[in-house]
C-alpha cells in the first residue's frame, strides 16, 4: 500500500469516526424531533417505531390551547435584557481587572467561589427577599437573578480575552491623551468583539435554558418557555408529543443563533489559547 494510499484509508477512517461520534451525540436531539412530530402511542412503542404518519397535533396543541408562543416571547425578553447587562458590567468589570492595577486574585477567587454555590441553596431566600419587594412573578426579579448568576462567569471570560490584547496599544492610547474609558471603548472592545459575543451567546443560552428560578418565582405572567413545559405531565398522563414539539421550538432558536454567531463564536472560544 502507498503513502497515499495510507494517507486516503486514515483520512476515511477519522471521518467515519467523526461522522460516528457526531450521530451518537445527535441522537437524543433526532429522538426529540420524532418525538414532535409522533403520536403517543408511537413514542411509547416498543420496539421504537421510527415509520410513522408524522401529525402535528402537538404544534397545534402548544400554539393553540397552552399559547407557548406568549412564554416565548417572556424568555426571548427575559434573556436578551440579562445577557445585555452581564456584558454591560463584565467588559468594564475584566478591563480592570486587567489593565488597571487591582489586586485580582482575591476577586477572581471568589468569582470562582459564587459560580460554586448551588442556586437551590439560595432560592428560597431569593423567593422571600421577591415576596418582600412585591417582585413576585415579574421580568424584573428574574432579569436580576440571571445577570447576577451569570456575571461571575462573564467577567472571567472576558478577562481572558482582554488578556489577549497588547499592552502597547493601551500605552500608545494613554500616551496620545485617551482616557481609561475611551481606551476600553475604542480599543479593547473592538479588538475583544469576537470573545464579547461568544459570552452574550453562552449567557444567552444560560438565560434561555434555566428552569428552577423561573419555576420558583413566577406563575403565569412572567413565566418562561421551560416552565410551560413543565404542564405538559398531567393528572392523565404525559403529553410526549406536546413536549417533544415544545422541545423543538425551544431549541430552534438557540440552535439558529449559535450557527449564525459561529464566527464569532470559535473565534472567541479560540482567544487565549495561543499565545
Amino acid at each position: 500500500m502507498s503513502s497515499t494510499q495510507k494517507a486516503l484509508l486514515k483520512k476515511l477512517v477519522v471521518t467515519a469516526a467523526f461522522f460516528g461520534i457526531g450521530v451518537f451525540y445527535l441522537i437524543p436531539y433526532i429522538w426529540l424531533v420524532l418525538t414532535g412530530f409522533r403520536m403517543t402511542v408511537d413514542t411509547l412503542a416498543i420496539p421504537p417505531r421510527f415509520i410513522f404518519a408524522p401529525t402535528f397535533s402537538g404544534f397545534k396543541y402548544i400554539f393553540g390551547p397552552v399559547r407557548f408562543q406568549w412564554y416565548l416571547l417572556n424568555s426571548f425578553v427575559i434573556a436578551s435584557i440579562a445577557t445585555f447587562v452581564v456584558i454591560l458590567v463584565a467588559a468594564p468589570a475584566a478591563y480592570a481587572l486587567v489593565n488597571l492595577g487591582i489586586r485580582a486574585k482575591t476577586f477572581l477567587y471568589s468569582i470562582i467561589v459564587a459560580r460554586m454555590i448551588p442556586a437551590v441553596s439560595i432560592v428560597v431566600p431569593i423567593y422571600l427577599m421577591a415576596i418582600k419587594l412585591g417582585l413576585l412573578d415579574t421580568y424584573q426579579i428574574l432579569i436580576a437573578i440571571y445577570a447576577t448568576v451569570n456575571l461571575p462567569f462573564a467577567i472571567w471570560m472576558m478577562r481572558a480575552f482582554f488578556r489577549d490584547v497588547p499592552p502597547s496599544l493601551r500605552e500608545a492610547a494613554i500616551i496620545d491623551g485617551c482616557s481609561e474609558f475611551r481606551v476600553f471603548r475604542s480599543v479593547f472592545m473592538p479588538i475583544s468583539a469576537g470573545g464579547a459575543l461568544a459570552t452574550a451567546v453562552f449567557v444567552f443560552i444560560a438565560c434561555w435554558n434555566e428552569l428552577l428560578f423561573a419555576l420558583v418565582l413566577t406563575n403565569s405572567k412572567a413565566a418562561t418557555a421551560p416552565l410551560a413545559m413543565v404542564n405538559f405531565r398531567t393528572d392523565w398522563g404525559i403529553q410526549w408529543n406536546a413536549i417533544g414539539a415544545g422541545a423543538v421550538v425551544l431549541s430552534t432558536p438557540v440552535i439558529v443563533f449559535a450557527v449564525a454567531m459561529q464566527r464569532y463564536l470559535i473565534r472567541g472560544m479560540t482567544m487565549g489559547s495561543v499565545k
